[in-house]
């Protein structure tokens, strides 16, 4: 099986091309990954609203020409989707050769009927993202991941054939299981040798072999399995992501006639009540983001760099699980996930049969779910970083309604004859919906009368009837699980142990502002193997999540949380993650990282001109802070600061005046408040446990914008049209500080053998386009993602605010 990718330079124009190829308007040369939506701009009436971060939708149509050789004549010729948002059909040469609805897994189309080899062969895709609205996030639009030309003779290992796992380890010996799957196109059965190899990936040293037979009856596929022993064994954990290549080749007595690889890492995972999760025998509590599938200001178009840094970024701030929310992923975030060592929540589905958006999947399930099910779990289930399946998440069949008690067994049952290796689980919140008619106004009757204390939003909020009926209205649809996703429910953890006892939880959505106590169950209880905070890097729509709002009157106040939910044009982001949407920290971020265990300190200034103000959070928000010491034009007046801290207690020193010292670790919530004038100049928090200075946190006051500052992550482009160069771009002080109150234009721009392939902000309310090359900054920060073309040379970013010198930074790509 030849794989050659096929990014490059494909002809894309918006809605359906002219009938007769050649006429009507040219259009523009894209590389693949391109999201098309992205370079639209949001209006206020968009079908989707805050949903979709007020993006529309789109039909768009990208052709290219393959010049198919001769000698492919007699073989079998696929396309490999990583995923196209959506409703794609594919045509070759005129001929309609596949249709796809899902835009979230990865297909293949076959267009072995109708190549012509030694011609120039037109495939075309039109994308058919127009039906609005469809999603419940930003969901982009076009080829947003890879392409893969197949090539293969009409006997071949299938497709994602490769299928390999851990039998066991003893003594340092791995005993790696290897299925392939053969199949054959032609008439006439065959009988063939599968020879395996295992080696090191990153030093390609042998580690084991084996050899099997396979009898493959005409138009028909085999599957073959062997036992390797694989001594000495480089075990893949989260702090030693070891990765094994194993190569299957196929050949007959005389000829070898295909032969794949694929990469795959040797662990051992289980779950119980009283170990809770194991990695290699150990337990290990899941510190968990959910994620969604955009890469921030790239919109939906998934490039190997900018996984990588997403994933490293969570990696780096001490997080050890990532939870695919609410969809498969790119085969580049699950090859980061391997290489970093995250663990990961593998989801397949965020709708059933009901729906949740008017056009949404639900409209294709019942037809299609089995085969977009295959195909994600085929490509993914090599990857040692899935450890779990996720069938569902908040699916609204949950208790019964629509034979959703069936489907749940039908789906898991599903799973496990594709790969009975891992734990199955499905993210199951209070029943805001999902009951019969009588029953959801006796819910909803007792949220509206309570809705003042509950914070005014009904969404995710539980009452004492649900309670009374959840679970058991749930058992018979969690009953296939091995894993049960409590989405927002801890405070059924600790009945579950008379009520369920059996029953292992996962916590797989919470809201940040619970998070000290969530992670403290997960510490108590055995039963509870993790927490995935909603969410941990930030994204498109959704939006005002976790924005912050003020006002005057506490009345105001309590009117507003009616509407606390309730966002309107510009709102682009959900703004509630830990990581904004650029990967800079917020401060939950670094109160996260001290509650899995960090002995820094940190201080959270807020803005003094809402001092005295009453703040209304959206109810995945975290209280408006900031990690800095610049209020200019508040001089003299109160300002809030809190400490985050896990030693006993902190002491805040302004100016060289201490201001005390106050308690804070566990007792304390891990928070100490002081209350003070601010005064320019340096703030510093030191951290003691029994007298001892532990950890401190400096902050010096900024002065007005004097420059720009460039810091990009490499200092070099690959000539493959996918590296990519994140360039953070500063705004500094005369002393090279970050002015963190800074909000100018600024324009990048790229020349040479580079693009410009988005520049922004993370900042939730905007009516800029990331595509656009002008961008205002936001707490003094811009990011710029440089993309390198398929020539080597130089590239130039040049970044220029008014006032400000022009600075520019060279990347040679190569």
């Amino acid at each position: 099986m030849l794989r050659k990718n096929i990014d490059k330079a494909w002809e894309f124009i918006n809605g359906k091309p002219f009938m007769i190829p050649g006429y009507g308007q040219p259009g523009k040369t894209v590389n693949l990954p391109h999201d098309f939506l992205i370079e639209s701009e949001t209006y206020p009436e968009a079908p989707g609203e805050q949903h979709t971060g007020y993006y529309g939708g789109g039909v768009g149509t990208y052709t290219k020409i393959l010049d198919i050789p001769e000698d492919f004549e007699g073989k079998r010729v696929l396309v490999e989707f990583d995923g196209v948002y959506m409703n794609p059909t594919v045509i070759l040469n005129g001929n309609v050769v596949a249709s796809h609805h899902y835009g979230y897994s990865p297909f293949h189309a076959d267009l072995t009927p109708y190549i012509k080899p030694g011609k120039k062969n037109r495939l075309a895709v039109t994308v058919n993202n127009g039906a609005q609205p469809n999603s419940r996030w930003y969901s982009g639009a076009g080829i947003y991941r890879h392409v893969d030309l197949l090539t293969s003779p009409k006997v071949h290992i299938a497709p994602w054939g490769i299928y390999a796992h851990t039998s066991h380890v003893i003594n340092g010996t791995a005993f790696v299981v290897v299925e392939t799957t053969v199949e054959n196109h032609t008439g006439e059965d065959r009988n063939l040798w599968i020879d395996i190899k295992i080696e090191k990936d990153f030093c390609g040293t042998e580690a084991g072999n084996g050899r099997v037979k396979v009898y493959v009856p005409a138009w028909e596929k085999s599957l073959a399995q062997v036992k390797i022993p694989v001594e000495n064994a480089d075990i893949w954990d989260i702090d030693s992501p070891n990765l094994y290549k194993i190569t299957a080749q196929l050949s007959d007595k005389h000829t070898i006639i295909d032969n794949d690889s694929t990469i795959f890492g040797i662990r051992t995972i289980s779950v119980d009540t009283i170990n809770g999760f194991m990695l290699n025998g150990r337990t290990i509590k899941l510190k968990g983001g959910c994620v969604h599938h955009d890469n921030g200001i790239l919109g939906a178009a998934s490039f190997k760099d900018s996984e990588f840094r997403r994933m490293k970024i969570h990696k780096d701030n001490g997080f050890n699980a990532i939870r695919f929310a609410h969809n498969p992923m790119s085969r580049d975030m699950l090859d980061a996930c391997d290489r970093l060592g995250l663990l990961v929540i593998n989801e397949a589905f965020d709708v059933w049969t009901m729906e949740k958006s008017t056009h949404d999947y639900s409209q294709y399930f019942e037809q299609d779910w089995k085969v977009d099910m295959e195909a994600f779990i085929l490509r993914d289930r090599n990857h040692p970083s899935v450890i779990m399946w996720s069938t569902g998440n908040e699916v609204p069949e949950r208790g019964g309604l629509s034979n959703g008690y069936h489907w749940a067994a039908k789906l898991a049952g599903f799973v496990r004859a594709l790969d009975p290796t891992r734990p199955i689980t499905n993210s199951l919140p209070s029943f805001f919906n999902g009951l019969e008619d009588d029953d959801q106004l006796k819910f909803f009757q007792e949220l509206m009368e309570n809705s003042q204390k509950n914070g005014g939003n009904i969404i995710n909020i539980d009452g004492n009837f649900g309670k009374s009926i959840w679970g058991d209205y749930t058992e018979a649809f969690v009953t296939p699980l091995d894993v049960v996703g409590y989405n927002y429910l801890n405070y059924q953890y600790k009945d579950a142990i008379n009520t369920y006892p059996n029953r292992v939880i996962c916590g797989t959505e919470s809201r940040p502002i619970e998070m000290f106590d969530y992670w403290n169950d997960v510490e108590r209880f055995s039963h509870v193997i993790g927490d995935f905070v909603w969410t941990s890097y930030d994204y498109i729509g959704e939006a005002g999540l976790g924005r912050q709002d003020y006002y005057d009157s506490e009345e105001e106040a309590a009117t507003a949380l009616n509407k606390s939910h309730v966002v309107e044009y510009p709102y682009r982001l959900s703004g509630a993650a830990d990581i904004d949407l650029c990967g800079f920290e917020r401060p939950q971020l670094a109160y996260r990282r001290i509650l899995w265990g960090s002995d820094e300190t940190f201080i959270a200034s807020k803005n003094p001109k809402n001092n005295g103000k009453f703040e209304v959070l959206g109810r995945w928000g975290w209280p408006d802070c900031e990690n800095a010491w610049s209020w200019t034009g508040y001089e003299g007046k109160p300002v809030m600061v809190e400490i985050y801290s896990a030693a006993e207690e902190v002491e805040l020193i302004l100016n060289g005046k201490s201001l005390g010292r106050k308690p804070a670790g566990k007792e304390n919530r891990l928070t100490a408040q002081f209350e003070l004038t601010y005064e320019p100049g340096t703030l510093e928090a030191i951290s003691f446990t029994k007298g001892e200075k532990v950890s401190s946190d400096l902050l010096v006051t900024a002065g007005k914008p004097a420059g720009i500052r460039i810091l990009p992550d490499k200092m070099e482009l690959v000539a493959d049209g996918q590296s990519l160069v994140h360039a953070v771009i500063e705004v500094i002080d005369e002393n090279g500080r970050l002015v963190p109150t800074a909000e100018l234009k600024t324009t990048a721009h790229v020349e040479g053998a580079a693009t410009l392939e988005a520049f922004g902000t993370g900042k939730p309310q905007t009516t800029e386009n990331y595509k656009s090359g002008e961008f205002t900054s936001y707490k003094g920060r811009l990011l710029a993602i440089i993309r390198g073309g398929y020539e080597s040379g130089t590239s130039v970013l040049t970044v220029n605010i008014d006032g400000l010198k022009t600075v520019s930074l060279e990347i040679p790509v190569k």
